[in-house]
């Protein structure tokens, strides 16, 4: 009998919810001729979700929380377990192959690791079809805003240097673990790709209620209706920080060589064209720490006889700031006769050659910092210097880094 009592009690707490409706009254329609969000990137190659709409007989969605070139995200609940999930739903053109199996391979790791806490995890996947073409759809946990949208709403331009420490040490945990147990590379660590767990999770039923008392303003097309996105609230507290979006990462077992990392993030391997790997990942986090706790780049690459970002521009930024690149990597280089001679030597405009840049007046991470002072100052350009070196295999892993003396101090 008391078997019988435990079977009746599980059974109750497994039984799917009933899909909520959605009521059509007050929906604020935009103009048809205007076009926003995802309709910039073209909008057949996405797939018409509607709020209310059940996914795979199991996700409804809740209301768009936002968009990208290759994809649209919603918060939906899991009618079976009774939860929020985020919905990821790729557009038809096959941009996402790369990703869905990069969070597959993540999901094969081990779980134990201090780092995968910090990392994002897929909690499904399952394959949308619309007019013959195929959506395929990851499911995650829902994560609140990322780094940049927090200083955004927060009306700061920079992280504290104790936020800041406390960012880096989940995110370098994450990278360790991603570098040593999945060996894979990120390439594309940036506030934006930085979210935060939710503790708070009444934003997420404020989300779902506002849904319903004030919905969201959309416009009506041939096939779907477009939906402005949604923020969450604020939380009363701030998750921990979350590394996301693989869409661009690459296994470390093989050879990578080709152009990656967003611009004012490249190390000096990817642009000399040399073969790169898991220490591209740390100079990237190196130039991203400017960003988030000086408020501007170290280096942007901004080439003034063209009016845009160059390489030849961040070289000439690299080396103001750290001092000329070492032969040795020069002659490596696949790339180098461009910007240097024979001997290392960098190559300045001339007669024949007018559209090349000269050389900036010598400066130093030490004049550029202007946040600290002292050996605070001391240990935190320290602890920078020992991800931007020129030479890969001088810059400390994610491991090394975790126990450096800036971040561990208290």
């Amino acid at each position: 009998m008391a078997g019988l009592l435990k079977w009746a009690k599980s059974a109750v707490r497994r039984a799917p919810s009933p899909p909520r409706q959605y009521s059509n009254v007050k929906i604020p329609f935009i103009n048809p001729s205007e076009k926003f969000e995802e309709e910039n990137f073209g909008i057949e190659r996405y797939y018409p979700a509607r709020i209310g709409d059940v996914l795979s007989s199991r996700y409804q969605i809740i209301g768009k929380l936002g968009f990208g070139n290759s994809s649209t995200i919603w918060l939906a609940r899991d009618l079976q377990v009774h939860r929020h999930v985020a919905v990821k739903i790729f557009t038809n053109d096959g941009q996402d192959t790369d990703e869905i199996a990069i969070y597959k391979h993540i999901s094969q790791g081990n779980k134990s690791r201090l780092g995968y806490r910090y990392v994002r995890t897929a909690l499904n996947s399952f394959e949308l079809v619309n007019r013959g073409c195929k959506h395929p759809c990851l499911v995650h946990e829902p994560l609140w805003d990322s780094i940049r949208t927090l200083l955004e709403r927060s009306g700061r331009d920079r992280l504290t240097e104790d936020l800041l420490r406390v960012n880096l040490q989940r995110l370098l945990l994450a990278l360790d673990y991603l570098h040593t147990d999945r060996k894979l590379i990120h390439t594309d660590i940036k506030s934006d790709n930085i979210l935060h767990l939710i503790e708070d999770t009444s934003i997420l039923a404020a989300f779902e209620e506002a849904e319903i008392a004030q919905p969201s303003p959309r416009k009506k097309a041939v096939d779907r209706e477009i939906y402005v996105s949604r923020t969450l609230d604020m939380p009363k507290s701030i998750g921990e920080p979350v590394l996301c979006d693989f869409g661009n990462a690459v296994y470390g077992t093989k050879l990578n060589d080709d152009d990656a990392y967003p611009d004012v993030y490249r190390c000096p391997e990817v642009m000399l064209h040399l073969p790169w790997s898991y220490s591209a990942d740390i100079w990237n986090v190196g130039a991203m720490i400017w960003d988030i706790f000086e408020g501007k780049h170290l280096f942007s690459g901004q080439d003034p006889k063209r009016g845009r970002y160059t390489t030849r521009a961040h070289l000439t930024e690299l080396i103001s700031v750290l001092g000329p690149p070492p032969l040795e990597l020069i002659k490596r280089g696949e790339r180098s006769a461009e910007w240097f001679d024979g001997n290392g030597k960098w190559l300045e405009p001339d007669e024949n050659e007018p559209e090349r840049l000269p050389l900036l007046p010598s400066s130093s991470l030490e004049a550029a910092e202007e946040n600290l002072n002292g050996k605070n100052k001391e240990l935190f350009l320290d602890f920078i210097k020992s991800m931007l070196q020129w030479e890969p295999e001088k810059r400390k892993t994610a491991r090394e880094l975790l126990n450096d003396p800036w971040l561990t101090r208290s």
